[in-house]
């Protein structure tokens, strides 16, 4: 399933050069460097951070949400209704464990890749002062999956893709602006305050800044880990049993 996903995307691969890292960093530059000059000029309160240094893990985490809300939802969309490949996957030896297994597998190397290139960038512009942000990809990778399953479950479960739109226009959006990959959640309102705190990219985002910074508490390192770990492992399990449904139903 890997390897078929690979080789499918050697076709359109240049066709997702600008969201899947162009976009990042042109966010990288006009955000964390221009306007973080302005940013730093008026003393913010960023943890004695400079705004490079705060942006950009966040963005390496919003990227790999990006991109794992992208490889969850539509593609299984075709697989299931469109182009009904998952039935013809399912007709061979292929198991659907295994099919979900390789998309969340393919999902996972795309993140990864990107994510580094991105740190690549990052670190080249100084946003980094830890060795341990070398582990920024990986923390931003488990943040992907973690949009990644619950997507691919979700697409399965749903019949119309106007539902996914929305999903991505009132929930992932307001997600990617509001966990604190821009700015410290403190300086949200307080009843929305734990809403933030909730989301999957909420998690991602604190344990990049962390790994950029060093700044890492064992327990709450941990506690991220477990939390993202949690929404890839419940959502792979109601992935699989609902593309099985749909499959088999």
């Amino acid at each position: 399933m890997f390897e078929w996903y690979a080789r499918s995307y050697r076709r359109v691969w240049w066709s997702t050069i600008t969201t899947g890292l162009l976009s990042p960093i042109f966010f990288l530059l006009s955000i964390g460097v221009l306007l973080g000059n302005v940013v730093d000029d008026s003393n913010p309160n960023l943890g004695g951070l400079t705004y490079l240094e705060f942006v950009a893990p966040g963005l390496i985490a919003a990227l790999a949400m990006q991109i794992g809300t992208n490889e969850g939802s539509f593609p299984v969309m075709a697989g299931l209704v469109w182009v009904r490949t998952f039935h013809a996957v399912v007709a061979t030896p292929v198991r659907v464990v295994e099919l979900v297994g390789g998309l969340l597998s393919w999902a996972a190397a795309r993140m990864l890749v990107a994510s580094t290139l991105f740190a690549i960038v990052a670190g080249i512009a100084g946003a980094f002062s830890s060795p341990v942000a070398v582990l920024t990809p990986f923390a931003a990778t488990l943040c992907g999956l973690a949009f990644a399953a619950p997507m691919a479950a979700l697409a399965a479960r749903i019949k119309n893709h106007n539902a996914l739109t929305a999903v991505f226009r009132f929930a992932i959006l307001p997600i990617f602006l509001f966990s604190g990959t821009f700015f410290p959640i403190s300086q949200l309102p307080s009843w929305l305050q734990p809403i933030a705190w909730a989301t999957p990219l909420w998690h991602g985002v604190t344990l990049c800044r962390d790994l950029g910074t060093g700044s890492l508490d064992a327990l709450a390192t941990i506690g991220h880990v477990a939390y993202l770990t949690a929404f890839v492992a419940v959502g792979a399990v109601l992935a699989v049993r609902f593309v099985s449904q749909r499959l088999h139903g």
